[in-house]
């Protein structure tokens, strides 16, 4: 077997691996399956995998690798490779980092419910028969932040603590808390 062909291979394969995990949406837990954090750093909010282990990341690699090598087949063996490398650490790192980042930040409120039963505050402040909105104040890692009108029509401060009545046309209909 040639290297051409070897190439080619990680090209294809990567391909038709990540293509395969849009394709079918069962493939999509496979492909979060081989997640390490065995080598990664934090920095305050940001974990930043130094060691990118996916199967997202390492289909892009394969990609990039033989991508690059096929580009670069008039180089010696070691430049190619070591260039080809490189870049694919660089995709794969990327990959996996910004994934890591965008799975970690989205939000968990995926009902009306859900938002419905958190804890708000007004945080720009509700004129009267008029529009502010509110901020959920216990979280994890997701904010909701929704624009909001009082039910009775009256103003209400920012710093108010306020429950969410209900949801009409995307905006809160609210009342100061209790207590």
């Amino acid at each position: 077997m040639d290297v051409q062909t070897v190439y080619m291979t990680c090209m294809i394969g990567g391909i038709l691996l990540l293509l395969s995990s849009i394709v079918f949406s069962a493939a999509g837990d496979f492909f979060d399956f081989a997640v390490f954090d065995f080598f990664s750093i934090d920095i305050g909010e940001f974990d930043i995998d130094i060691l990118p282990v996916s199967m997202k990341s390492l289909c892009l690699a394969a990609t990039v690798f033989g991508s690059v090598s096929m580009l670069l087949m008039g180089q010696e063996p070691a430049v190619r490779h070591v260039i080809a490398g490189v870049c694919a650490y660089i995709g794969a790192f990327a990959v996996q980092n910004v994934t890591g980042f965008l799975k970690n930040h989205q939000s968990e409120a995926d009902t009306v419910e859900s938002i419905c039963s958190r804890n708000y505050v007004v945080n720009i402040a509700i004129p009267e028969k008029g529009y502010g909105s509110v901020a959920s104040t216990e979280h994890d890692r997701s904010v909701i932040t929704i624009t909001a009108k009082s039910m009775d029509g009256s103003a209400i401060a920012a710093g108010t603590r306020v429950e969410i009545v209900s949801i009409s046309d995307h905006v809160a209909i609210v009342t100061e808390a209790a207590g």
